[in-house]
């Protein structure tokens, strides 16, 4: 694990260690986090490190989505008020219902990379949520959580005006293939996110997965996904079948899934052409 100090009071991990990217925003009194991976005990050294270091107290874990590498670190912030979308809780509830079971989740542990990752793992959920927008307020510092869709439909983003940073979690997967094939994603409420984030005053980009960047991979991605839509609504008006429209868009230059990952373009394409055509 290795812990970036982004810019004074902004801490991440990037490296993949914990799967999906975790952030820690340090305010005048207090420490929000936004997202917790799924490495439990890598997570637990991160809030331990920051807090330690900061002399401050974590107060606020702020969820992007419902994804498990987002999520199966809560246990470590269950002490502090957990706040997502309401779409975001209910996708939550609904998989520790249908997809969480303690079957699947022996199955997350075998396949992980590190096995004591998940070792001890318990769902826990948000214990408050909005239903679009929420502001929590620090001295003369505040975070805004607001709900675009895109990835999925209570997907989020966590914004510091006052730092100058996004986490975008899953809307942004820089410099690799996004995962777009969720049953919610939708690629116009995508774009909208995107336009979103860069008409925000932002210095630093913290995707879901990739690296901290500047507006360029956003505006890298945008275009991808503008071309692909729009192709993808020329060929549905001039009759194309849909195996036709996905071979156009596959022809597409982006960059490619990480390794591993090659089914997700295909099925990526899919969904976008499900929503476009519907």
């Amino acid at each position: 694990m290795s812990i970036e100090k982004i810019k004074e009071n902004i801490y991440a991990i990037t490296d993949g260690s914990t799967r999906g990217n975790v952030v820690a925003y340090v305010l005048p009194s207090q420490i929000v986090f936004v997202d917790s991976g799924m490495h439990i005990p890598l997570i637990k050294k991160f809030r331990e490190h920051i807090e330690r270091e900061t002399g401050k107290k974590a107060s606020v874990l702020f969820i992007t989505h419902a994804h498990g590498d987002h999520v199966f670190g809560n246990q470590i912030f269950e002490d502090c008020e957990i706040i997502t979308s309401e779409l975001t809780h209910e996708a939550m509830v609904d998989s520790q219902k249908n997809n969480w079971t303690p079957e699947a989740l022996e199955d997350w542990k075998k396949n992980s990379e590190d096995p004591l990752a998940l070792d001890g793992l318990k769902i826990v959920l948000s214990n408050k949520t909005f239903a679009d927008e929420y502001e929590l307020v620090d001295g003369d510092v505040k975070i805004i959580a607001k709900r675009t869709g895109g990835h999925t439909e209570g997907s989020s983003y966590v914004y510091c005006p006052n730092y100058k940073v996004l986490f975008a979690g899953d809307n942004l997967f820089n410099k690799q293939f996004p995962w777009g094939g969720p049953p919610s994603a939708n690629p116009i409420k995508w774009i909208a996110a995107l336009k979103e984030y860069l008409s925000l005053d932002v210095e630093h980009y913290i995707p879901g997965h990739g690296q901290i960047s500047d507006e360029e991979p956003i505006e890298e991605f945008l275009d991808y996904l503008e071309e692909v839509t729009s192709l993808m609504k020329e060929q549905i008006a001039t009759g194309k079948t849909e195996d036709e429209i996905l071979k156009y868009a596959e022809k597409i230059e982006y960059y490619p899934p990480r390794e591993g990952r090659e089914q997700w373009k295909i099925a990526t394409l899919k969904k976008w052409y499900e929503v476009i055509v519907n």
